[in-house]
């Protein structure tokens, strides 16, 4: 079992060296001003891959077991970082201080697989939030490409996943978290995102949240066939109550929060109630399984990430997944 940060305090954002980080950089910027104090560290990480050997490997002998120790390693490492990795942080660090200037950030560059150092370095030193972006919006193509952001959503790490859709300014400028939606179905890990969205709602006054609660056609058709109780609706309301129990607890006014049930397919009208309703962070509760596994059953987490590419989306576990 894993134990779940505190959410939205230790924000990390891998940065490649290919210009894909302008809006996850504006995200956390954004984030972390709404959240002031409670944001205690920010970390850039660089994970190289050994891509600075690539070009270096003929004059390598691959044979000797050391070579990671050796002084030529050292030095295309040191140049590689000096050169190609440290102006790629700086300029991320310049696009988050200009929205939270307050902040203190911190660099880290590992070597290795991409996904498997990041979610090892959140895991050990205890991040709450990982802000990324993606690349592949496909949801088939994501699991048999390798990508990162799949990688980390799909692997054993507890972090809170935060990513900025196409609609976020490009040039990673600040946003307000004005609306908020959350679906919600009783699972544990859409209670886990309703919790998370509450805290940001304590640290923007005059935000909103929709609680949404799908009803598959199926399932109410086979309840009014054969007069099943609780019916759909009856579930759902239970449901959205459940929900709507924990912002009030959380100290979200009333008048804040707006519910919805909705028949029909889960992801689509998730979709179509997250461009109705210009949510600005749309929330989506996660469940540990593999990509393939995942595309099987049909998960509609996974779905509504590679069909909602527009909006920013917040993937939350649960704690102890």
């Amino acid at each position: 079992m894993t134990q779940k940060a505190e959410p939205l305090t230790k924000f990390l954002l891998p940065i490649d060296g290919e210009g894909t980080f302008k809006t996850a950089c504006g995200l956390a910027g954004s984030l972390a001003s709404a959240c002031k104090d409670r944001v205690k560290k920010i970390t850039l990480l660089h994970v190289m891959a050994g891509r600075y050997l690539s070009t270096h490997m003929a004059n390598i002998d691959i044979r000797v077991d050391t070579v990671l120790e050796s002084d030529l390693f050292r030095r295309l490492k040191e140049d590689f970082i000096n050169k190609k990795i440290k102006p790629v942080m700086d300029e991320a660090s310049g696009i988050i201080k200009k929205i939270y200037p307050q902040g203190s950030i911190d660099y880290e560059v590992k070597d290795g697989k991409p996904a498997k150092v990041i979610i090892k370095f959140v895991t050990e030193n205890e991040y709450s939030t990982i802000v990324m972006q993606r690349r592949c919006m496909d949801p088939v193509k994501g699991s048999f490409i390798g990508s990162v952001t799949s990688g980390i959503l799909y692997g054993s790490s507890s972090c809170s996943v935060y990513i900025p859709g196409t609609d976020y300014p490009q040039d990673g400028g600040k946003v307000d978290f004005k609306n908020l939606l959350v679906p919600v179905d009783g699972s544990a890990g859409s209670l886990a995102a309703v919790e998370e969205a509450a805290i940001l709602m304590g640290c923007v006054p005059d935000a909103t949240i929709t609680l949404l609660n799908v009803m598959d056609v199926i399932d109410i058709a086979k309840a009014a066939e054969k007069n099943l109780w609780p019916s759909p609706m009856q579930e759902a309301e239970g449901i959205l109550k459940g929900a709507e129990d924990l912002l009030l607890k959380a100290g979200v006014a009333a008048e804040r929060i707006q519910k919805k049930m909705m028949p029909g397919d889960p992801a689509e009208v998730i979709v179509a109630e997250a461009e109705s309703s210009n949510a600005d962070i749309v929330y989506v509760g996660r469940t540990v399984r593999s990509p393939f596994t995942d595309i099987i059953v049909g998960s509609v987490g996974r779905a509504v990430l590679g069909r909602c590419a527009k909006k920013t989306l917040a993937v939350i576990t649960p704690e102890g997944e």
